[in-house]
């Protein structure tokens, strides 16, 4: 195994997920790189839109450059992706495009209600993605 794609959100689970990821890649000598999507909730009013944008695509931004931290502290380096859309297809696409041999990222704690009408990041991941998945909880 080379190349791991850790995929996170500002959850608690995010960070189980990037303790397992980099506990993996010292074992593994594999390469680690974090992708966070900012995904934009649909509204109506242009304005509005641009204005969430904004702040999901900097609170994402800053999402990564707290992960970066968090692997330095580990003494890994760490190469990020700052993705744009619906989280599950964009982590599925650029582990594929790129060549991932794993995805690791947490299982949120939606109840089932919730997941089943809308679903989950890590449900979608798990049936999309050509590579092997860890979902850590």
């Amino acid at each position: 195994m080379e190349k791991i794609l850790l995929a996170v959100d500002d959850s608690p689970f995010s960070l189980k997920a990037a303790e397992k990821a980099a506990e993996l890649a010292r074992a593994l000598e594999a390469e680690v790189t974090v992708i966070a999507v900012a995904e934009t909730p649909a509204v109506t009013s242009f304005d509005l839109v641009t204005l969430i944008r904004e702040k999901i695509k900097k609170e994402t931004a800053e999402l990564l450059v707290k992960m970066e931290a968090f692997f330095k502290e580990k003494g890994l380096q760490v190469k990020t992706i700052l993705g744009n859309g619906h989280p599950g297809s964009i982590i599925c696409e650029t582990a594929e495009k790129d060549g991932f041999d794993l995805i690791v990222l947490g299982h949120r704690g939606m109840g089932k209600i919730e997941e089943l009408l809308l679903g989950s990041v890590s449900n979608r991941v798990a049936h999309c993605a050509k590579t092997s998945v860890l979902i850590v909880k």
